[in-house]
Parts: structure tokens; sequence; C-alpha cells
């Protein structure tokens, strides 16, 4: 999500709401566990390139 698109598109895939700030608050740190549990259930990324 974070790397450039593959290709250029015609249309602004941008969301730009300069009126809408944004926030993020950690709750709490997920254990070890946790984390396995939530990486198994992403999938894979085939197909996808990789960074370099």
């Amino acid at each position: 999500m974070l790397d450039e698109p593959l290709y250029r598109r015609s249309w602004n895939a941008d969301r730009f709401f300069p009126h809408l700030p944004g926030t993020a608050k950690l709750t709490r740190v997920l254990s070890d566990d946790e984390a396995r549990t939530w990486f198994a259930r992403t999938s894979s990324a085939e197909g996808t390139r990789q960074a370099p």
C-alpha cells in the first residue's frame, strides 16, 4: 500500500481531505501470540513486487 503504484492511472486515486485531521492512538501492544494469530489471517503477497 505504501509503495509507488505499479502503473500510472489516468485518475487521481488519492483521498485528500484537508479539513479532516487524521489521528491514531495506541491502546495496547499485542503479545507475540496475538501478533502471530493476526498475521496468519492476512493474505500472502504473491504476485506483488517486493521492496529492493
